[in-house]
């Protein structure tokens, strides 16, 4: 075996192979955050999340349902919500991701994931001011790595030019690169609970 080869014949310093481990030594240190320590990380990047101009001038939000420690985001989502701005949450069908109204819990079911999905009709994409995206790591570029099944990087193609792409973590899920592919669209933000990486300040 050469020694730049895995087993399998995939080289250990591949792109794929980076990515790989980059997934693997961050979902690792994210697994082993309390759910005291989610919750006050969580509250300080929805703190700096609120703060963003481009949130606070949006009338449509879309966020997400947090699962396997991920930042939390219902409670900011559920203020904007008071306000009068119209939340939308992803839901998974087939091989695309659609934005969907969140109205209340009635109006909600577990997927197969596990993953709280609002039922109803999709919203229209090209109305959405906002996309509060998760990943598991994002460079300092705005690309990010999820969990692999590309549903957030062929969803984020079909957003209109004028919609706000932040990506959200905690500080420790930043890097200096994912290695991502020809295709991957970055955000234009990043908020964590420590600092925010300015990608694109078309925005602002």
């Amino acid at each position: 075996m050469k020694n730049n080869e895995s087993q399998n014949g995939v080289k250990i310093d591949s792109p794929i192979t980076l990515r790989d481990n980059l997934r693997k030594q961050i979902m690792i240190r994210r697994n082993k955050l309390s759910y005291l320590e989610v919750d006050s990380l969580s509250q300080q990047v929805c703190r700096r999340l609120e703060e963003l101009q481009p949130v606070q001038h949006a009338e449509v939000i879309m966020g997400f349902s947090s699962i396997k420690n991920e930042v939390n985001l219902s409670p900011l989502l559920q203020k904007l919500q008071k306000q009068g701005r119209t939340i939308l949450l992803p839901r998974v069908e087939g091989d695309d991701l659609l934005a969907v109204e969140y109205r209340d819990e009635n109006d909600i079911e577990l997927s197969s994931f596990g993953i709280r999905e609002p039922l109803g009709e999709p919203f229209a994409i090209d109305k959405i001011d906002v996309v509060i995206v998760p990943g598991l790591v994002f460079d300092a570029s705005g690309y990010r790595l999820g969990y692999g099944k590309g549903y957030y990087d062929r969803f984020l193609l079909r957003l209109n030019k004028q919609c706000f792409k932040c990506g959200i973590c905690y500080e420790f899920q930043v890097v200096n690169n994912v290695y991502p592919h020809p295709g991957d669209v970055p955000v234009h933000w990043i908020v964590t609970d420590h600092s925010e990486v300015a990608v694109n300040w078309d925005f602002f």
